[in-house]
């Protein structure tokens, strides 16, 4: 898990937009000073909800060198916003409490990183208008570590993720609460986080077995001819497991002779990054198989609220109403087929929340973001 140079993906993607670069932050969490770089691109907004791409970089690295990956670049025409944070310094360098270990020792065990990121989440949820059904995260090494373990334990949040040269700790216990899509990226010379025996957690083909069988994934998969132009030595096979539950799926990008690195065209055949965002762009939480416009008569308000949320029905149609909190948990559930109904909001802290229309004699269901303020 050592950090890897990706100076030269940088060199790659020196131009980008004069409006838009990474910032640099801070937050308090668990009396720690936490860092983290920002990226908006400059065609956001405001005006619609956007996803949100949390990149996580391995042990020993840092969040600038790690942005240095082109995430940006992708953001910039497919507008989402990117959260590059820096995990806390350890005897090894920054590493994430990510459940990987080696002979009992886990680096940054005390470390509340699981909390940290979901904190995260909901900071720039304050600040910017973020679709919480699609966040994702994707993350190198010790970072693909940590990706696992955000799909194992906050899954209610993560949409789906995209691990590169990394597994699941030896250490982590993994619950996930949802079908997770993954796609996992491994070069099978990676020398670091081995292919075949991993000592910091599960080798890849265990790894990509977990999920399969968690997400009930068909265990034969299909295999994709990817190209191989470029003069680099590797070839890629592109392994497809598919009709998971809940449309999840399990993919792998197999790097014949690929070591513990991030690869990107045109050296290479395939670009990690831009596969990356195609793959996570794919999937949302909640996703849903009807009409997802609300029928025109049906009017929520006020948003914000501190007291009730009315649902004005006049179509006097049966409702279930649904309200989430923002990390995706069942709040409160009602029914009801008045021509006004009212959602008591009166008890519940101030923040977002999310409230689910489903008709139940019509072909619709809405998902829209209230605000509540007490």
């Amino acid at each position: 898990m050592k950090k890897i140079n990706i100076l030269f993906v940088i060199s790659c993607f020196m131009i980008t937009s004069v409006f838009s670069q990474h910032v640099s932050k801070t937050m308090l969490y668990g009396g720690l000073t936490r860092q983290y770089l920002e990226y908006v691109p400059a065609m956001y907004t405001g005006s619609t909800a956007v996803p949100l791409v949390i990149c996580l970089h391995g042990l020993g690295d840092d969040m600038t060198n790690f942005s240095g990956i082109g995430m940006g670049n992708v953001a910039d025409t497919a507008n989402f916003i990117i959260l590059t944070p820096q995990a806390i310094s350890s005897i090894l360098g920054t590493a994430w409490n990510s459940g990987a270990s080696m002979s009992g020792m886990q680096l940054n065990e005390t470390v509340d990183d699981l909390g940290f990121i979901n904190a995260l989440i909901d900071s720039v949820s304050a600040h910017y208008n973020i679709d919480q059904r699609r966040i994702y995260a994707t993350g190198f090494s010790m970072g693909a570590f940590m990706c696992y373990r955000l799909a194992c334990q906050l899954g209610n949040r993560i949409a789906a993720i995209a691990p590169v040269s990394g597994a699941m700790g030896t250490s982590l216990i993994c619950q996930p609460s949802r079908p997770v899509p993954v796609c996992h990226f491994h070069g099978t010379a990676d020398q670091t986080i081995s292919y075949t025996a991993n000592q910091y957690g599960t080798i890849v083909d265990s790894t990509l077995k977990y999920w399969v069988n968690t997400n009930h994934c068909s265990t034969l998969p299909q295999l994709e001819s990817m190209p191989d132009m470029a003069a680099d030595g590797f070839t890629v096979e592109h392994y497809i497991y598919g009709n998971g539950n809940s449309e999840s799926v399990v993919e792998h990008y197999k790097v014949i002779g690929g070591g513990h690195q991030w690869i990107y065209t045109p050296v290479n055949d395939i670009d990690y990054t831009t596969i990356i965002w195609e793959f996570l762009s794919r999937f949302s939480l909640l996703q849903l198989n009807v009409d997802q416009n609300i029928a025109p008569s049906v009017q929520v308000f006020p948003n914000p609220s501190s007291t009730f949320i009315n649902i004005e029905n006049p179509s006097n149609s049966k409702l279930i109403i649904k309200l989430y909190s923002i990390n995706g948990s069942l709040v409160k559930e009602i029914s009801a087929s008045d021509l006004n109904i009212q959602l008591d909001v009166r008890n519940l802290v101030t923040g977002l929340y999310f409230i689910e229309l489903i008709g139940i004699n019509s072909n619709y269901r809405n998902i829209s973001k209230i605000q509540v303020q007490n």
